[in-house]
């Protein structure tokens, strides 16, 4: 056997140290295992300790008497517990930790993935819905295989795989103001540390702000830290709210201590909810009076539409964005754990020449909706009917608690849908063609065009052959685009041109033309054919017949009905 060439003395040493060490160690479990029975499992650990490493190494005991952390978990930990901000103190508080994730998609992948990672002992995942295939570019931890499974159960399959010393809990359940009221609040199925507030820490990785700003009232009033995030198209944001402060620091409110930080309504206030469609009580007296009141009811649903709806189903988003937010997430969320976190606000743009911006947030604000000092209850116009101070609810989650129809101020279902729209769908403001007449029909008559309202990058995406795009915006502005559409489309040779029967002798009197619209799911287009029979109406050109319709369910509804159509 040749001597090692290259190493000093010192680290020969250091590495002999290193190994009776070891071997001390070893002595002491092997003494402690031949005079006792062996300990029982860690109640944090779900599994059996492996009997063998993947590189053939000896197998590494699961625990030891008189250490606070298993010899797998030293193993496993150790380059993370070298770094000062952590060590063996800071490993233990994640250990001890109990984090809530809201939200096991673009976000909470990322964010569980390394939480799990690093050693959080307890993670309870909530979310309701299930994986699907347009989830992967961007939720990490689902696969091909786990299609339409539970996100929250897929998640804890991915966790358990990465890490079996920590605890995950999976909960297949929509985060909303329901689940605090009965039936929900008294079912089996929901877990009791949910409804009580058993956690150290929340993480938001929701994607609509109703859900946000409710996250964000149950954080406040269960005294817990909330690490926030938000991801869409290219643009995503990171915040740790409701932060305990620093002893000493300044605090605008009286508090009582600990004082913290803002909550994320302090920065990110709720939007008031949408005023109602206009409604009249009255028939109209004239047909003007009839155009005027289309024209206010529309510019009401068309302001929503052009708004969106923040949804990454709706808006789209860069699936490496949900990445960068995540991992900016979890270290977020460590460092809530490790006591070092103060109040922030931190800005992604990953496409950006500047990709990256922190942003110091301002001080809690005392009339804050969320956080805020309750007004008095004794201070309204009517005495009588001021509630006692003895029975007034102290936080407005207890009243929220103590309402009879469990109903949070300003909550709005997050859906897709634009809101309302369904009220002008009716038959008589709108005609729908059959979805199944193939696109080769619709060339072949050729006093009619096809107009696609959806973004120009989405018709890119794919497009019906013979379709024309105008996106949705530019035909609200312009409704006379339609038309040039349809006159551009009338001069191109057809079917009915080129030899075969032309369609227009079988139809009496002036020859109609059509004008088709759709859109992705049916509300633009339905928007967009009102504003151009509108725009038809006052002109009043009688010498050309128009009719306008747009297509039921849109691009959507036509993908079922042609195979091999591209969905997205």
């Amino acid at each position: 056997m040749t001597a090692s060439i290259g190493r000093s003395r010192p680290q020969i040493e250091l590495e002999l140290a290193d190994a009776r060490a070891r071997v001390a160690q070893l002595e002491r479990e092997l003494a402690a295992t031949s005079s006792a029975p062996p300990p029982p499992l860690s109640p944090s650990s779900s599994h059996t300790a492996p009997t063998g490493s993947s590189d053939g190494s000896a197998a590494i005991p699961s625990s030891s008497n008189d250490l606070p952390l298993s010899l797998r978990e030293y193993r496993r930990y150790g380059r993370q517990m070298m770094l000062s901000h952590v060590g063996l103190p800071g490993q233990l508080a994640l250990k001890r930790a109990r984090v809530l994730v809201v939200g096991a998609g673009g976000l909470g992948c990322p964010v569980l993935l390394y939480l799990a990672a690093a050693g959080v002992g307890q993670i309870t995942i909530v979310d309701h819905d299930t994986v699907e295939l347009s989830n992967l570019h961007r939720q990490v931890l689902h696969t091909e295989a786990r299609v339409g499974m539970s996100k929250a159960q897929s998640a804890r399959l991915a966790l358990e795989a990465l890490n079996s010393d920590i605890a995950v809990h999976a909960h297949e359940l929509a985060f909303t103001p329901s689940l605090f009221h009965p039936p929900q609040s008294s079912s089996p199925s929901t877990p009791s540390s949910i409804l009580s507030g058993d956690f150290s820490l929340v993480l938001d990785c929701t994607d609509n702000p109703a859900t946000r700003q409710f996250v964000n009232a149950y954080a406040v009033a269960h005294g817990i830290p909330l690490v926030s995030g938000g991801a869409v198209r290219a643009e995503g944001v990171v915040g740790a709210y409701n932060v305990p402060l620093s002893t000493g620091a300044p605090s605008t409110i009286d508090a009582t201590p600990p004082a913290r930080g803002p909550c994320y309504a302090c920065l990110f206030p709720p939007s008031p909810p949408p005023s109602p469609p206009p409604s009249f009580s009255t028939p109209p007296s004239s047909h003007a009076e009839q155009l005027e009141r289309e024209r206010a009811l529309d510019a009401y649903y068309e302001r929503l539409s052009l708004s969106g709806t923040g949804a990454c189903a709706d808006e789209g988003v860069l699936g490496i964005l949900c990445g960068v937010v995540g991992l900016g997430m979890a270290g977020e969320a460590v460092k809530v754990l490790l006591g070092t976190a103060g109040p922030s606000l931190h800005l992604f743009s990953p496409l950006s020449p500047s990709p990256y911006r922190t942003i110091k947030p301002r001080a809690r604000k005392p009339s804050c909706p969320t956080c805020g000092t309750l007004p008095s209850s004794t201070s309204s116009a009517d005495p009588a009917s001021a509630t006692p101070a003895s029975t007034a609810p102290a936080t407005r989650w207890a009243a929220f608690l103590s309402s009879p129809d469990g109903t949070w101020p300003g909550w709005v279902d997050p859906l897709c849908a634009l809101p309302g729209v369904g009220a002008l769908d009716s038959p008589e403001s709108r005609s729908t063609p059959d979805v199944r007449v193939p696109a080769a029909a619709l060339r072949a008559q050729r006093w009619g065009v096809l107009v696609d309202t959806r973004p120009a990058a989405e018709f890119g995406i794919a497009s019906i052959e013979g379709s024309v795009n105008i996106p949705f915006p530019s035909l609200l502005k312009s409704p006379s685009l339609a038309l040039d559409a349809l006159a551009s489309a009338s001069s191109l040779p057809s079917a009915a041109t080129a030899g075969a029967p032309s369609r227009e002798s079988e139809l009496p009197g002036p020859t109609p033309q059509r004008i088709t619209l759709l859109c992705r799911r049916g509300n633009d287009s339905l928007l967009a054919a009102r504003a151009v029979r509108r725009y038809l109406s006052e002109r009043g050109d009688a010498d050309v017949e128009v009719e306008v319709e747009d297509v039921r369910g849109g691009i959507a509804a036509w993908a079922l009905e042609e195979p091999g159509f591209p969905v997205y």
